[in-house]
């Protein structure tokens, strides 16, 4: 049985969630192409809609059953599981939803359900796996209807496979609406141990189309902070993809990189935010992207856009190293400059500063841009440059002495309100000699 280790942080308040398997947009990537994309750090399957006579349903993406039963047998989504997991995502079953007949009667039965669970796709051996060989990290909880009996003993039951086994790291969530307490999962959450908890902050009063004065995160972190069996839990701004994604609630990326770089710096229990669902959040529009990428830059170095030329951003700063090549990168200056309507330019410096003695060789300075920024002109002072991939591409055949300044212009259609800085530790140096 293969058992992926993850390189998912489940401490960190950068992660981005997304819900796959409904295809609520009309139509979805397969799972795999998903995980390729850099801005996603866990993945959560919909949905094991039936349960304890377990039937799943990722719509279309797996139509085989197990001969003489209706549960179905995903080989080719086992494959894209273990791809995710070998590129650092935690994969995560979502049990519940909308629609669906499951819940259980007794605490009995959540326990005994949890042992099929841990068996069907977690570290267990059953006989029957839907994703063969494939082991997920853990399992969700997006209970909207039916009883509320059974649950907090099937979290425990499972928690106790977890510490019996040593492989890897394992997973509980939940996914309550937002008013508090959850009418479902409001007991559970409150006697069994979470991880993370994805609150929908939408198709309710408490929305993000309530922020700030209906918004009620701080019900939430008290929740967390005070009441939760895991003092340490990460709460979630769950998000809708689109418009189309939610019956209210949705906000632009702008909008909610707004709220999320808010929230984040009043509150640790902050883990980051989840979106209903991949294919809605990760279409043509790239909101889902967007909102990654302000999460893992640390929102911090966001402001307000203004047309004014000359408007301060941010200084950021990192440590490289390239071989026996030791430098400082710092950002030092970020000025929003207006252009017209359609195109803003943002105009930034890049200082090199060696971190020892003169390096006597050449060097090469990869500088990714954020989503959706388009090079529009760029300057490097008696350096060569060339762009690729959306990356502005420094070369250097001389040496770094003290200190390089280069100073580069960028533009993008339609960046809205807000823009930043490059992450100056995601820059890459090279030798090139």
């Amino acid at each position: 049985m293969v058992l992926a280790a993850t390189a998912f942080d489940v401490s960190s308040q950068s992660n981005f969630v997304a819900y796959w398997g409904q295809s609520s947009a009309g139509s979805q990537k397969s799972l795999g192409e998903y995980c390729s994309d850099s801005s996603i750090d866990v993945i959560v399957m919909a949905f094991l809609y039936q349960f304890p006579n377990t039937k799943l349903d990722l719509s279309a993406n797996c139509r085989s059953t197990f001969p003489g039963s209706e549960l179905l047998h995903c080989p080719d989504v086992a494959e894209d599981i273990k791809k995710c997991q070998s590129q650092g995502k935690a994969v995560i079953l979502s049990m519940g939803g909308a629609a669906g007949a499951y819940g259980f009667s007794s605490d009995e039965d959540g326990k005994k359900y949890a042992d099929t669970v841990w068996d069907m796709f977690l570290g267990g051996s059953g006989s029957q796996r839907p994703f063969d060989d494939a082991v997920l990290d853990g399992v969700d909880l997006d209970i909207e209807g039916g009883s509320t009996a059974g649950y907090a003993a099937y979290v425990a039951q499972l928690r106790s496979h977890f510490e019996a086994s040593s492989d890897k790291k394992y997973y509980i969530t939940g996914a309550p609406q937002c008013p508090f307490p959850d009418a479902m999962l409001g007991s559970t959450l409150n006697s069994a141990w979470f991880d993370m908890v994805f609150v929908q902050f939408y198709n309710n009063f408490c929305g993000l189309d309530a922020y700030p004065q209906g918004f009620n995160y701080d019900q939430w972190d008290t929740w967390a902070k005070s009441q939760s069996a895991n003092k340490n839990v990460k709460l979630y701004i769950g998000a809708p993809g689109s418009q189309s994604a939610a019956g209210r609630g949705y906000v632009d990326a702008s909008t909610i990189n707004s709220i999320a770089s808010d929230i984040r710096s009043k509150y640790t229990s902050f883990g980051g935010v989840m979106t209903w669902d991949a294919s809605q959040a990760f279409d043509a529009s790239s909101w889902g992207q967007s909102v990654s990428s302000a999460l893992k830059s640390g929102g911090s170095k966001k402001r307000a856009f203004e047309p004014v030329q000359g408007k301060l951003i941010s200084t950021r700063s990192a440590n490289v190293t390239a071989g026996a090549m030791h430098a400082r990168l710092e950002l030092v200056e970020g000025s929003a400059v207006y252009v017209s309507d359609t195109t803003n330019t943002f105009e930034f410096h890049v200082q090199i500063q060696s971190a020892d003695q003169p390096i006597q060789q050449g060097w090469e300075l990869h500088i990714p841009l954020p989503v959706g920024v388009s090079v529009a002109q760029a300057s490097a002072q008696a350096h060569n440059i060339r762009v690729h991939d959306n990356t502005l591409v420094v070369v250097d055949g001389s040496t770094i002495n003290e200190n390089m300044a280069v100073a580069f212009r960028v533009a993008g259609q339609h960046i809205g309100n807000e823009f930043g800085l490059p992450d100056p530790a995601k820059i890459m140096l090279y030798t090139t000699a």
